[in-house]
């Protein structure tokens, strides 16, 4: 199986579509994928990460 890398931005747009479009097993490996990239990382490093995606998406945000 071959794995396709995408930015976090994409990813998390990824996981609302697969959601909203009731696609189970693209929700479930988005999902995964999101928790083995904060896994072992402490809560202090999380939040910045949070705020970095949060600055590369403000341009789809409502205003």
């Amino acid at each position: 199986m071959s794995r396709i890398v995408v930015d976090q931005g994409t990813l998390f747009e990824l996981i609302l579509a697969a959601n909203y479009l009731d696609i189970k097993g693209l929700l479930d490996v988005t999902c995964k994928t999101v928790a083995n990239m904060i896994k072992g990382k402490t809560p202090e490093e999380i939040p910045s990460e949070e705020e970095q995606v949060r600055k590369e998406n403000e341009w789809c945000e409502e205003k």
